[in-house]
């Protein structure tokens, strides 16, 4: 059998094994047991300390593997532009009243999900009392990490298989890649991911800017450490 090779077909299936790559090596390099003894090694340094700088260097290195290098690859590999993606003022004003509004809702559904399980704790940090500052350094790591996260999955994956199958096709690959890849978080997980990514996408897509998800994972994210450390009766602010 002879196989023709289609330019702009190739480039959808290399843009979408890389960005399952990159994803990889975020993941396995996160959770790697290379970086975990790098700090346990660091005995100078507090349980604070450690727990506050593993969970930044895995953040920030979420933003520049799914972000920066995934940027660099999207240029080289399809010579797209960022513009496509809503990463502007406008979008952001004529979207202010949805965002708020899925925040508000992200909000309530967290703060249910927490209440009706107060034992679990979806804080990364092993810290047991938190203050302002170390809620900021997790709100500031959250949104690094999902800044960079967001680009890959709802800005260049979403956006290029919109263009190359349609709008449906690529939200349902989407969709079906976002949820298969938190399987491994268990089945909760993996079902809401399958919800929050359905409308994540949809409204990306239908309102044209990637400004929505962010705020919408930001919001998820914040929320469910805010409500674990207030719930969760081995947590607690001081």
């Amino acid at each position: 059998m002879n196989i023709k090779i289609n330019l702009p077909e190739f480039s959808i299936a290399v843009l979408i094994t890389v960005t399952m790559i990159l994803f990889y090596i975020y993941h396995y390099f996160a959770h790697s047991s290379f970086l975990t003894k790098y700090f346990e090694k660091k005995v100078e340094y507090s349980h604070l300390k450690k727990e506050v700088l593993y969970f930044l260097t895995k953040k920030i290195s979420g933003f520049i593997i799914m972000g920066v290098l995934a940027g660099i690859l999207y240029k080289l590999i399809m010579n797209s532009s960022l513009e496509q993606m809503g990463l502007n003022i406008n979008h952001l004003i004529n979207n202010l009243s949805l965002i708020l509004i899925l925040i508000a809702v992200i909000t309530a559904i967290t703060f249910i999900s927490q209440r009706s399980k107060p034992e679990q704790n979806l804080v990364q940090m092993d810290i047991k009392e938190w203050n302002l500052s170390l809620f900021l350094i997790d709100a500031v790591g959250w949104t690094v990490y999902l800044i960079g996260y967001e680009f890959l999955f709802r800005g260049i994956l979403l956006f290029e298989c919109c263009k190359s199958f349609g709008f449906w096709p690529a939200i349902a690959i989407n969709v079906a890649i976002y949820s298969a890849i938190h399987m491994v978080n268990g089945k909760s997980q993996a079902i809401g991911a399958l919800i929050f990514g359905s409308i994540a996408c949809y409204f990306t897509l239908s309102r044209g800017t990637i400004l929505i998800p962010i705020f919408m994972h930001i919001a998820l994210s914040m929320t469910a450490d805010y409500f674990s450390i207030k719930m969760n009766k081995n947590l607690r602010f001081i």
